[in-house]
Formats: C-alpha cells, structure tokens, sequence
C-alpha cells in the first residue's frame, strides 16, 4: 500500500492493529490458562483500537483525509505481517507485551512525525488526537496486562 494522505495512514493503521490481533490469534499460546487470558485481551484490544481508528476516519472532514505529507514510512519502515510467523507461539507474556508496545511506539514515532510536519490547525489537532489514543492506549494495555500477572 502507498501511503501518501492522512486517509493512507488511518487505514493503513486500521490494518496494523488487524492484522496484530489476527497474528496474536494465531500465535496463541496453548500452555496456561493465564496467557490465554493475557493473549485474549491482546486481541480485543487490537481489535478495538482498529474501530478507534476508524471512527477517527469517519469523524474527520474529507480535506483532513487528503492532505499528503512527506513519505516517512520509506526511511522508516513499520513491518505489517503479511501472514502470521507464529512469532509468539513460544514467548513468554512478559515478551509478547513488549513487542506489541513496541510496535505501538513505532506507530507513535510515525504520528509524532506527522505531527511535526503538519502546517494547518486541524491536521494538528488530529494528530494529536491519534496521539493521545495512541499513548492511552499502550497505558491501558499495560494496566490490563499487569493485572494478569497479578493473578
């Protein structure tokens, strides 16, 4: 997919938490019950953050959507599975986390780039919406996956 618009990034977002759920589905662990658990409400969570991000595509005004910016993810790539590598059928909760962290913070380096070369108001304000959606999200995650380790 090329992105060149603001429209290009949310679905291309969209896809990013689609497919991430799609391969923690795949790769889900059959040892304990409490990684099931774990691996479960990474999945709601992927798939709940892709309908955050599309009501942002849908709440936005068409101008915001086309806008084009400068290709960022060329220099800086952002690997979407394509198909599912079983990458997390033998890691540990505490490592399946921090990739999945991990690969948020690199959609949040994107949109802190964007961010950055925004000029108009409005596009401002939407990046920073994803932003902040972004990084409360990742807060939450961790929230909800610490609790699992509580148990």
């Amino acid at each position: 997919m090329k992105i060149e618009s603001v429209r290009d990034i949310l679905e291309w977002t969209m896809d990013f938490h689609k497919q991430l759920a799609s391969c923690l589905t795949h790769c889900e662990p059959n040892n304990s019950e409490r990684s099931k658990m774990a691996m479960q409400y990474l999945i709601a969570h992927e798939e709940h953050l892709a309908a955050l991000i599309k009501s942002f595509s849908v709440k936005a005004e068409s101008g915001e959507l086309e806008t084009l910016f400068i290709e960022y993810l060329e220099k800086n790539p952002i690997v979407l599975h394509e198909h599912c590598d079983g990458a997390f059928e033998q890691k540990a909760d505490s490592e399946i986390a921090a990739i999945v962290i991990e690969q948020h913070q690199e959609v949040i380096a994107l949109y802190s780039y964007l961010r950055e070369q925004a000029v108009i108001p409005h596009h401002k304000e939407l990046l920073d919406n994803l932003l902040a959606l972004e990084n409360q999200e990742i807060v939450r995650m961790a929230q909800g996956l610490n609790r699992f380790q509580d148990i």
